[in-house]
């Protein structure tokens, strides 16, 4: 027993020393380390408001970059309207809104397209389509099965491009989806955002006005070309008007090309024909213009415009006022128009 207790001591005292050893040589560590905390100088004042003022630069730089690209669908869009630019890569839908010489970005926000990764060309083939659209009407969700949540904007899809090219399919909707349902990891070809997001989204958006662009993946250009075609096409615009006004049908004419089809299914001769008898009747027509979008098709190289107005006609037997939809095309180093909607 007194042998066992010998050597607990000896243990105990071997354990001891080793202790007091490691807990010197760390404090003899730290030590070493405050002493090079001390030595090291502060940054001197003038150096904080240098690295202060390059951040600052650096930021600057940033929002004037951010300034001086548009998204390149993007003309024109009457100040202080908002227009919404789906991209289906990103899985983004963006709000902005049209400034007098910029379009500031809103929001974005998280949304779901159609799992098939192509721009639609059937019905049923689970694409979203990819283009210039309108929010042409709303739908409220108790009108609609739960899965479309609180509404749904309908798209003017197919329009006068996709018939063109023949697209078919139609029901193209931005919707939103029930908090008391799953997420659903695609759609069937419709623009789908949370019912919060459409919610927010009601305050901004004008039916019949409001565009929603659709593009595989966002694409920018300068601001000064976005600029330039805005001012050509305005020019193009106010010809065509004053054309139309002075009873110049020839001059009128012109403007279109000779592929042009009417709202009303009309070909070049058949609207030849019919401009010609109209406006010999006349006594004066007087029309009025109001620009509220334009926008170029990424499509074709930005060889196509479309311009969406409001018009307001008068001739001394007839008046009507109507939203339109016009469709340009860029030939030969001019534009002309190609076909026409109503909204």
């Amino acid at each position: 027993m007194d042998r066992e207790k010998k050597n607990y001591r000896k243990f105990y005292r071997i354990f001891l020393i080793l202790f007091l050893v490691s807990f010197s040589a760390n404090l003899f560590m730290l030590s070493l380390h405050l002493r090079e905390r001390k030595t090291v100088p502060p940054l001197p004042p003038k150096e904080v408001k240098e690295v202060r003022e390059t951040k600052e630069s650096d930021e600057v730089k940033e929002e004037k970059a951010s300034q001086a690209v548009v998204p390149f669908p993007l003309i024109h869009v009457k100040s202080k309207d908002h227009f919404l630019l789906c991209d289906k890569e990103a899985k983004l839908l963006h709000l902005y809104r049209s400034e007098e010489s910029s379009f500031p970005l809103v929001k974005s926000y998280p949304c779901i397209v159609g799992s098939n990764h192509v721009d639609k060309k059937e019905a049923g083939d689970l694409a979203t389509p990819e283009g210039v659209y309108f929010l042409t009407s709303f739908i409220a969700g108790k009108n609609l099965p739960e899965k479309y949540g609180v509404g749904a904007f309908s798209l003017n899809y197919p329009n006068f491009l996709d018939r063109k090219e023949g697209k078919k399919g139609s029901g193209i909707w931005l919707h939103g989806y029930s908090d008391r349902l799953e997420r659903p990891p695609f759609s069937e070809g419709c623009v789908v955002v949370e019912d919060a997001v459409l919610k927010e989204l009601m305050g901004f958006i004008k039916v019949g006005e409001t565009p929603l662009v659709i593009v595989d993946s966002t694409k920018y250009k300068p601001i000064e070309e976005q600029q330039r075609l805005s001012k050509l096409l305005s020019q193009f615009l106010r010809e065509w008007k004053t054309a139309w006004e002075k009873r110049d049908t020839a001059r009128y004419l012109s403007f279109y090309s000779r592929d042009f089809v009417s709202s009303d299914g009309k070909n070049y001769q058949k609207f030849k024909e019919y401009k010609y008898r109209v406006n010999q009747s006349k006594k004066f027509i007087q029309i009025q213009l109001e620009p509220k979008s334009l926008f170029l098709s990424q499509k074709g190289r930005g060889s196509v415009a479309i311009v969406r107005l409001n018009q307001d006609y008068r001739s001394d037997n007839f008046k009507s006022y109507s939203r339109k939809i016009l469709y340009l095309r860029e030939k030969e180093g001019r534009w002309e128009i190609i076909g026409e909607n109503t909204v």
